[in-house]
């Protein structure tokens, strides 16, 4: 397998990572900004969660998984996803419930997603590299398009 055909599933990666790994530190500036600046942050989290991470995790579920189960022969993963799904959920709940003057509270809410998030994550790479590693180039290269070019189902989901 070829950089170059698994760039745009590591680009989407990466922005994934990236947005994961900013939350910590989100957290940690919350105390020391306007209340404007804290509802800022809560809405580009949980814009970031319901637009982009939730969608990408449904499409996983509905396609990388059940790929992976019929090659690998087991189902850990699809239940995972769909408890980080329910999960990240509870959290957009959470997050856009809170008081912005309640610091400590939006602080856990955001430690907890990066927390949840960072495992998910990891998780999804390990069985994209068991993939990669095990499967012809052809059926992995066309597998990664399918999960970052399928447009995601808004159908609520568990």
């Amino acid at each position: 397998m070829t950089l170059r055909s698994t760039e745009r599933f590591r680009r989407e990666q990466i922005d994934l990572l990236h947005e994961v790994e900013g939350l910590p530190v989100m957290a940690h500036e919350l105390p020391g900004l306007p209340v404007q600046d804290r509802i800022e942050v809560v809405e580009h989290v949980v814009t970031f969660l319901a637009e982009i991470l939730l969608p990408h995790a449904e499409a996983e579920q509905r396609i990388l998984y059940p790929e992976a189960r019929r090659l690998f022969g087991h189902d850990r993963g699809s239940r995972a996803v769909a408890h980080d799904r329910r999960e990240v959920r509870a959290r957009i709940g959470e997050l856009a419930a809170a008081d912005v003057e309640d610091v400590g509270r939006l602080q856990e809410i955001l430690y907890a997603l990066h927390a949840l998030l960072a495992i998910h994550l990891e998780h999804e790479t390990e069985v994209y590299l068991r993939l990669v590693q095990s499967q012809p180039d052809e059926p992995v290269r066309r597998l990664f398009r399918r999960v970052t070019e399928h447009p995601p189902d808004y159908t609520p989901a568990a």
